[in-house]
């Protein structure tokens, strides 16, 4: 990012913001450029030529899973139009069609083109322009795929993106023993992306999703690109034109509000794919120069969280963090009486030098953001800030549900005492034997529980405006 539009970012942060505040994210942006390594690989030709031969002999078999890719275009540069049709062509997976949904004003001469060559590329130019969700939904509604992936006009998909994509669904058809494609677990499929400066052809800001975590959803749309899912629940759901702007974010909620609200984890039904499959087109100089400039999908994804939530019957307040596009939930009742899906909440740990301390737990005990600066966020997903799913939480900033008070005894030899409703006395004792146990105590205690917490299908919740001070 050039000192201009830095200096531009600052500004408009701090007008939002604060000074203090303002000071603390530039000095973060200042260590993750300074930190910045990532290089993208290309994908050798020897492996691509055995991708080739393994979808090969699964088209063989009659065992290739369809795939529609769904593109709304609309005024695209004709360089950046080839590029991206050129992105699915030369996929190593073979089964798809590129179906093209053109409002533009005039039909394209150079996807007339394309169609001619490679019958598997549908264009449809649409006789109006309806805004990016109607537009989409029309091409949707053309799509013949087993499953529907969604791709910008201007974006590239990796060679290998449909081939990892299948993997992941014939996976699962073998594992459950299926035949039908529309009768796979698996709903919605996610990958890892980056983004693609052309003009210095730079790859930069990997995003490295995690594994399905409902809230960090909620807080933000962190699913975003590379997504496909089952072709009969996009075509079901659709977009919706009311959340234009955020219409992807609104579609993904839904999607996954659906399978984990209303059906167990949804642990056969997203799964995610840490590779980069996806290149978001963007100009490094001038990525975030403006970043109110989108504040309507901003207020519109903010909007989605607030009434998908509603939907389920879940009372609560959204609010935005001073990070644009990120939320947070504040919920109006007991949190343990509207999500019954969360068994425990846990908050961050921070020492004297205003440094977090622990708090939130990896599986294998490690802490996440330990060392960390308070008023640091995270990183470019601001993943210190936001509250998420994890595996463990620490219980000396814990709230647990009520009715496994039971099971926390059992664990750690003492009696749970609920910080927000217990007396002073009991509380008081409850801290002290806390105090007593050792650190290495305290987290075989913290990962107990949050094993017990996956055994019993239950989510453990980590709130970083739950703070305590140690």
């Amino acid at each position: 990012m050039s000192i201009k539009n830095a200096a531009k970012k600052t500004i408009a942060y701090a007008k939002r913001n604060g000074l203090k505040p303002a000071f603390f994210a530039a000095l973060e942006r200042i260590s993750n450029n300074f930190n910045e390594k990532y290089t993208y690989n290309n994908l050798s030709e020897a492996v691509l030529a055995e991708q080739k031969q393994e979808y090969k002999s699964l088209a063989e078999t009659g065992g290739a899973v369809r795939f529609s890719i769904v593109v709304p275009l609309f005024n695209t540069p004709e360089n950046y139009l080839r590029q991206m049709i050129d992105s699915v062509i030369n996929q190593t997976y073979g089964n798809w069609e590129l179906v093209l949904a053109d409002a533009s004003l005039e039909e394209s001469d150079l996807v007339k083109e394309y169609v001619k060559e490679d019958p598997r590329i549908k264009y449809y130019h649409l006789d109006s322009n309806d805004g990016i969700s109607e537009n989409t939904n029309r091409g949707i509604e053309k799509a013949k795929g087993d499953y529907i992936g969604l791709l910008d006009h201007d974006d590239i998909l990796t060679p290998d993106a449909l081939f990892e994509m299948s993997r992941v669904i014939i996976k699962s058809m073998k594992r459950n023993r299926l035949s039908q494609f529309q009768a796979c677990p698996i709903r919605l499929i996610y990958s890892d992306e980056d983004k693609f400066d052309d003009n210095k052809n730079l790859y930069y800001e990997h995003h490295a999703k995690p594994s399905f975590n409902l809230d960090y959803l909620l807080s933000n749309n962190y699913i975003c690109h590379f997504t496909v899912m089952r072709a009969d629940v996009i075509k079901r759901l659709k977009f919706r034109k009311k959340y234009d702007g955020a219409q992807d974010f609104d579609l993904f909620l839904r999607a996954t509000l659906e399978a984990t609200l209303s059906m167990p984890m949804a642990q056969d039904q997203i799964a995610h794919i840490d590779k980069v499959l996806y290149h978001w087109r963007c100009h490094k100089g001038s990525t975030a120069a403006n970043p109110t400039s989108k504040m309507y999908a901003y207020q519109a994804g903010q909007d989605a969280v607030r009434d998908n939530m509603k939907s389920f019957g879940i009372d609560c307040e959204v609010v935005g963090l001073p990070h644009l596009g990120f939320y947070r939930i504040n919920y109006t009742q007991d949190i343990f009486s509207q999500r019954k899906d969360i068994g425990c909440v846990g908050g961050k740990l921070v020492n004297k030098k205003g440094r977090i301390a622990g708090g939130i737990y990896k599986k294998d005990g490690t802490s996440l953001y330990k060392g960390m600066r308070v008023y640091y966020s995270g990183g470019l997903q601001h993943k210190a800030v936001v509250q998420q799913d994890c595996f463990a939480v620490d219980i000396r900033c814990m709230n647990l549900r009520p009715e496994l008070a039971k099971v926390f005894n059992e664990i750690a030899g003492f009696d749970y005492v609920d910080e927000s409703t217990g007396n002073t006395e009991s509380l008081k004792s409850y801290r002290e034997k806390i105090d007593t146990l050792t650190e290495e105590e305290i987290l075989r205690i913290n990962l107990k529980i949050g094993e017990e917490m996956k055994r019993r299908g239950l989510r453990v919740m980590w709130d970083p405006q739950i703070i305590r001070n140690i």
